[in-house]
C-alpha cells in the first residue's frame, strides 16, 4: 500500500509546480525596479515603467477574476494553469531584451494569466479533498508554493553578495538570473501539463457558458461571499504591504545599511521562512486544525499582524515608505533585526490567512471552487491595485492604521461567516441522522409486516 494516496500526490505536485513558477517571479519583483532603473539612465525606457507594470498587472488581474472561473472550467484546471504558467514565461523572456511597449503588454497578457491559475489552483485542489483534508493538504500546498520566497531570497542573496553591488545590477547578471527565471517558468509549465485528473471531479455543465459566468456573479451576492469580500480585502492590501511597501521601507531607511539588494533578498528570506513555518505547522496539526477552529487559528493570525504593525511603527521613520531617510523610527533607533524579525512575522501570518481561506472555500463551495476561488482573488487584487495607487502618497503610519482597522474588521467577518456555516453545516447534519433513522424505522416497520403476513398465511 503506498504511503501517500492520489490526492496527496496530486497536491504535493501541484505544490512543485507553484514554487517553481513563484521562485522565479517573485525573485524577479524583488529586483525589476533597479532592474528598470538601470535601463532607465540609457533612455530605453521609462524609470517609472515598473510602477506602470504592476498597475497594469492588477488592473487586469482583478478584471479578469470574473471570466476565470467559466475559463477555467472549460479548459479544466489543469489546462488553465498550462496557460496561466506561459503567460508567466511571456513576462520573463522580456526582460532579456527590455522593452516598455513589450513589458506593457506582456504585464497586461500576466495579469489575465495570474486570474487563470489562481483560479485552476483553486479548484484542483478542491477536487482533491475531502472535508478531513482541506486543512491539511491547503496548508502542504502553500508551504510548498511560498517556499519559493525563501529559495529566491537565498538565490538573489548569493548573487548580490558574490557581485558586491549596492545599487546597480550589470547587465550581463541581468541576462543569467532572468535566463534562470525563464527556464523555471518552463519548468513549471512542464509539471502543470503532467498533472493527473482530480480524484473527486466536479461535475461541470459545459453547454451554457452565460449560466457559468451568471453564477459568480450569483454567488458574489450571497451572505457569506459579501462578508468574506472584506476578508479578501484584507489579504489584498496586507499582500502589497509585504510585497512592496515593507520592502521599500527596509530599502529607504538607511540606519538599517548600504547594500540594498542584499537587505531586500534578507527580508524575502525571513519572510518566506514565515510562510513555510505555518504552513508547515498547521499541515502537521491536520484533523487537530478542524479541533481547534479556524475561528481560532484567524484570530492567532490576526494578532501575529498587530504585533508586526507595532514593530513597524516603533522601528521605521514614517516617510520609509515614500523616500530614503536617516531619521529615528517611532520610538527607537532602526534596527536590522527587528525589521527582519518583523518580515518573517508578516510572513507567518498571511499564510494563516490564507491557507484558512482556502481551507474555508474547499470546505464550503466544494461545488463552485471555481468561482468561490475567482471571487477571492477578485477581491485580493483590487485592493493590492488600489494598495498600490495609495501608496506613493501615504506615509507608513498611514499605512499602518488602515491595515489595523482592516484586520480587526476582517476578523470579525471571518467568525462570524464561520460561526453561521458551522451552523448551517450542524442542522445538514442533523437532517441526514433523522432521514437515516427514519429509513431505518420504515425499513423495521416494513419487516414487521412482512413477517405478520407469513405467519397469517401459515
Amino acid at each position: 500500500m503506498p504511503l501517500l494516496d492520489n490526492p496527496t500526490l496530486n497536491v504535493i505536485q501541484l505544490g512543485f509546480g507553484f514554487f517553481a513558477t513563484f521562485f522565479a517571479f517573485n525573485s524577479q519583483g524583488f529586483i525589476e525596479e533597479a532592474v528598470i532603473d538601470s535601463a532607465a539612465d540609457s533612455g530605453s525606457i521609462n524609470k517609472h515603467a515598473g510602477y506602470y507594470s504592476l498597475a497594469i498587472i492588477y488592473a487586469v488581474f482583478t478584471v479578469a477574476n470574473f471570466a476565470a472561473a467559466p475559463i477555467v472550467d472549460i479548459l479544466t484546471p489543469k489546462w488553465a494553469m498550462v496557460f496561466g504558467s506561459c503567460c508567466y514565461t511571456i513576462f520573463q523572456v522580456g526582460f532579456l531584451f527590455l522593452n516598455e511597449w513589450y513589458l506593457y503588454a506582456s504585464s497586461a497578457l500576466l495579469g489575465f494569466g495570474a486570474s487563470i491559475i489562481w483560479t485552476g489552483q483553486g479548484s484542483y485542489l478542491s477536487q482533491n479533498c475531502t472535508k478531513e483534508t482541506t486543512s491539511r493538504n491547503s496548508s502542504m500546498l502553500w508551504a510548498m508554493s511560498e517556499s519559493s520566497l525563501l529559495g529566491g531570497g537565498i538565490f538573489l542573496f548569493i548573487v548580490f553578495t558574490v557581485q558586491g553591488a549596492q545599487d546597480q545590477i550589470p547587465s550581463s547578471t541581468i541576462n543569467i538570473l532572468y535566463s534562470v527565471f525563464t527556464v523555471l517558468s518552463l519548468i513549471s509549465t512542464v509539471i502543470f501539463a503532467l498533472l493527473r485528473a482530480p480524484s473527486y471531479p466536479a461535475v461541470v455543465d459545459r453547454k451554457n457558458y452565460g449560466k457559468l459566468v451568471a453564477s459568480t456573479f450569483k454567488l458574489m451576492l450571497t451572505k457569506k461571499m459579501i462578508l468574506l469580500a472584506f476578508v479578501f480585502a484584507y489579504t489584498g492590501i496586507e499582500q502589497s504591504f509585504w510585497t512592496a511597501i515593507y520592502p521599500t521601507c527596509i530599502s529607504f531607511t538607511k540606519q538599517l545599511g548600504n547594500n540594498t539588494n542584499a537587505l531586500l533578498a534578507l527580508n524575502a528570506i525571513c519572510t518566506g521562512f514565515g510562510q513555510i513555518a505555518a504552513g508547515v505547522f498547521f499541515g502537521l496539526l491536520g484533523d487537530k486544525s478542524r479541533k481547534i477552529g479556524r475561528d481560532a487559528i484567524i484570530l492567532c493570525g490576526t494578532i501575529v499582524h498587530l504585533v508586526v504593525y507595532a514593530l513597524c511603527y516603533i522601528n521605521f521613520p514614517q516617510d520609509s515608505s515614500l523616500k530614503k531617510t536617516d531619521e529615528m523610527g517611532g520610538l527607537i533607533q532602526p534596527n536590522l533585526a527587528i525589521a527582519l524579525i518583523a518580515g518573517g512575522l508578516l510572513g507567518f501570518g498571511d499564510a494563516i490567512w490564507n491557507t484558512q481561506i482556502y481551507s474555508f472555500l474547499c470546505d464550503t463551495f466544494s461545488k463552485q471552487s471555481a468561482q468561490a476561488f475567482s471571487l477571492f482573488k477578485l477581491y485580493q487584487s483590487a485592493l493590492s491595485c488600489a494598495a498600490f495607487f495609495y501608496a506613493p502618497v501615504l506615509q507608513l503610519y498611514w499605512h499602518l492604521v488602515i491595515l489595523v482597522v482592516t484586520s480587526l474588521f476582517a476578523a470579525c467577518c471571518f467568525f462570524y461567516v464561520e460561526r453561521i456555516s458551522r451552523e448551517t453545516s450542524s442542522i445538514r447534519d442533523s437532517y441526514s441522522f433523522t432521514d437515516d433513522k427514519m429509513a431505518k424505522l420504515r425499513g423495521d416497520v416494513q419487516y414487521n409486516i412482512n413477517s405478520n403476513e407469513i405467519q397469517n398465511s401459515e
